[in-house]
């Protein structure tokens, strides 16, 4: 049958929703539970105020990061007061999600999870009273099935003329959060060449003695990389190291830069912290021969045996809004 060529746990999020938008309901799914916070305790006028979408999972489930691999990144639609401005999310360093028999399901996050976003107040914002922020924020919570998840979530601060304090329960969790999203740092070189079906991404650090990462996963921010095929990881012996990357059958064609994060389960730096890197790079051409991981080469990151890397996210949708039929005629 057609719909034995695909991973069960691929059709799964598509079919849920799909299924849900054909009978006209969102439900919230309950295993996922949405609040708005804020780093400060009050709102000054012109000021830029950073909130955070906090997510709490119940054990096992998942939401999706930005370029998800399957299912859906969470969404916010801001209702603000006029003059008000929103920025994008800032998206923490995903995870690898796998189900039960360890295939890989996507990128993500489970446990409790803080979105960042920057609002800024307009300058003529009035000094007294109380302002209300309000969102709608829309998800995918998947354990081994998926169920959209949605929320209107709302907090009211007060107006100062003063500079607002940091608020004792999320101010410092917040910053955290921020001071550890992925960026670009000096410490750490990055370099990537690519051919029709493989791209090998090197790192390498800036000077002797750098942290030495562990269980490096690239997580693409374009689809570029097929997302359920394992990575091989080989040191290159001066501190550095090459990942062998597969170029997914779906991903942009002629994508002239590599774009995403890289992650070290212990970090980027002293300590464990940054546990994301930023990348974005130029691609080289990549020499003939250039793709072998080495003997040193251990496996980052994998699926089991079973699990396709390649299906393709055509069939998978055309598959998906079959099944959301069938279920809905259920």
């Amino acid at each position: 049958m057609l719909f034995r060529q695909l991973p069960l746990a691929r059709l799964l999020p598509a079919i849920a929703l799909l299924s849900s938008l054909a009978s006209g309901a969102m439900p919230g799914g309950g295993h996922v539970k949405a609040s708005l916070v804020a780093a400060d305790t009050s709102v000054q006028a012109g000021r830029p105020l950073t909130v955070a979408l906090r997510l709490a999972h119940d054990a096992k489930w998942h939401t999706y990061w930005v370029q998800p691999g399957t299912g859906l990144a969470t969404e916010i639609k801001w209702t603000l007061p006029p003059g008000w401005k929103a920025g994008e999310i800032q998206w923490p360093a995903p995870h690898l999600l796998k189900d039960r028999s360890g295939n890989i399901v996507g990128n993500g996050y489970e446990k409790e999870l803080l979105l960042p976003v920057t609002l800024t107040p307009p300058a003529d914002l009035p000094m007294a009273g109380q302002i209300e922020l309000k969102a709608g924020v829309e998800w995918l919570e998947c354990e081994e099935v998926c169920v959209p998840g949605n929320a209107d979530v709302a907090l009211k601060l007060p107006v100062s003329s003063t500079s607002p304090q940091a608020d004792a329960s999320w101010g410092e969790k917040i910053r955290a959060t921020i001071a550890g999203l992925p960026r670009e740092i000096t410490e750490w070189k990055v370099t990537a060449a690519r051919d029709a079906k493989t791209i090998v991404l090197k790192v390498t650090p800036s000077s002797g003695g750098a942290h030495t990462p562990k269980n490096l996963h690239f997580f693409s921010e374009d689809n570029l990389i097929s997302y359920d095929v394992p990575q091989t990881a080989s040191a290159d012996g001066r501190g550095g190291f090459t990942i062998t990357l597969k170029v997914a059958p779906e991903g942009p064609p002629d994508a002239p830069r590599l774009v995403g994060v890289l992650t070290s389960e212990n970090g980027w730096l002293s300590g464990g912290n940054l546990r994301g890197l930023s990348v974005n790079v130029p691609f080289e051409k990549l020499a003939p021969g250039a793709t072998g991981a080495g003997a040193n080469a251990a496996t980052a990151s994998g699926s089991s045996p079973g699990t396709s890397g390649g299906s393709g996210l055509p069939g998978t949708l055309l598959l998906a809004f079959i099944g959301g039929l069938i279920l809905n005629l259920m």
